[in-house]
């Protein structure tokens, strides 16, 4: 069986081929109340989800600093997307996969995603325990197959639910720079050096059905674990997530076309990334349009995190100077 290609045909909504992919802009209502316009704005949770479904929510849960909003996925917006998905689908989980900073378990119940899912009937899995399955990578840059956890593997839709950040070394982390975080290996910052590559290796195997951004509070600066939080006020859903990264990048004051993951992504056909080939809908781009401060990578941080073995080594001291800096912030106040 090639199960890539059995599993793509089941997450992918499939569009009429002059049909340009939908983006939606809401601002930030009641976070059910904002989610639940945003979809409806691309066609409606009927559009993309049957009873037959078992959908796979991954928010980013192991990429922040604990406490510091802006690095980590709303539980507001996880919760509202859990919610609308209950009573229309077989089976909802929602997970995460060891960081080269957290274990998954202890941060899906720090971030109180354990207790929300119990009062609502959800599964939570821990991607980086259990069985694993390998997944063939069609046309990669880099990678032949992806190991990734049975589970996720039988979910029959995926829903991306990233928090909008820059980032030191990919310049954003949105959709595509989330589902990094299905990988079960948890020294991953050995994977650095190549990151742009493997991104958009991941994008092509494991696109998501459907893509819901927490713009609610967002982080500017250096990013994913200093920098400030921003409240932007949004949510923004899309049905491809290289073009929902597109919409949202440029909302944070990015060029999409200057964001090296999107453009390889994009050049094997996951998505686009010309806002023209892109439909928004909901409010525009430039009335919500805010310039994040950029993390200044360009000298140093990145050629250093592509030398194979300082990847993991940045990531851990990157995060320890952030929890202190939050800490000693925290404290002052």
């Amino acid at each position: 069986m090639d199960i890539h290609k059995t599993l793509s045909s089941v997450r992918t909504v499939i569009l009429d081929v002059n049909s340009l992919p939908i983006v939606s802009i809401v601002r930030s209502e009641e976070p059910l109340k904002a989610v639940s316009k945003a979809i409806d704005l691309i066609g409606g949770p009927e559009r993309f989800f049957n009873e037959k479904d078992f959908v796979f929510i991954k928010p980013n849960v192991c990429g922040g600093v604990p406490g510091k909003r802006g690095t980590f996925t709303s539980l507001d917006l996880i919760s509202a997307i859990a919610s609308m998905l209950k009573s229309r689908v077989k089976r909802v989980a929602v997970g995460e996969a060891d960081s080269s900073m957290y274990l998954a378990e202890r941060m899906l119940k720090e971030n109180g995603i354990i207790d929300c899912a119990s009062r609502l009937g959800v599964d939570v899995v821990d991607l980086s325990k259990g069985d694993v399955i390998e997944v063939t990578v069609p046309d990669g840059y880099v990678l032949d197959s992806i190991r990734v956890s049975r589970t996720l593997g039988e979910a029959t839709k995926i829903v991306s639910a990233p928090v909008a950040k820059t980032h030191i070394t990919t310049d954003v982390t949105l959709n595509v720079k989330n589902m990094f975080g299905i990988l079960p290996e948890r020294k991953k910052g050995r994977l650095h050096s190549k990151i742009d590559k493997i991104l958009a290796d991941i994008a092509k195997t494991f696109p998501p059905t459907l893509s819901v951004v927490d713009g609610t509070t967002a982080l500017e600066g250096m990013g994913p674990f200093h920098g400030d939080p921003v409240n932007l006020g949004l949510v923004v859903a899309g049905d491809n997530a290289v073009a929902t990264d597109a919409v949202v990048s440029s909302i944070m004051g990015y060029d999409p076309k200057k964001i090296r993951h999107l453009r390889l992504a994009s050049a094997k056909g996951v998505g686009p990334i010309n806002l023209d080939e892109i439909e928004v809908v909901g409010e525009r781009i430039e009335d919500v349009r805010r310039k994040f401060k950029k993390a200044p990578k360009e000298r140093f941080s990145r050629p250093l995190s592509r030398i194979p073995g300082l990847g993991h080594l940045l990531c851990h001291l990157t995060y320890e100077s952030a929890v202190r800096a939050w800490e000693r912030k925290a404290g002052a106040q």
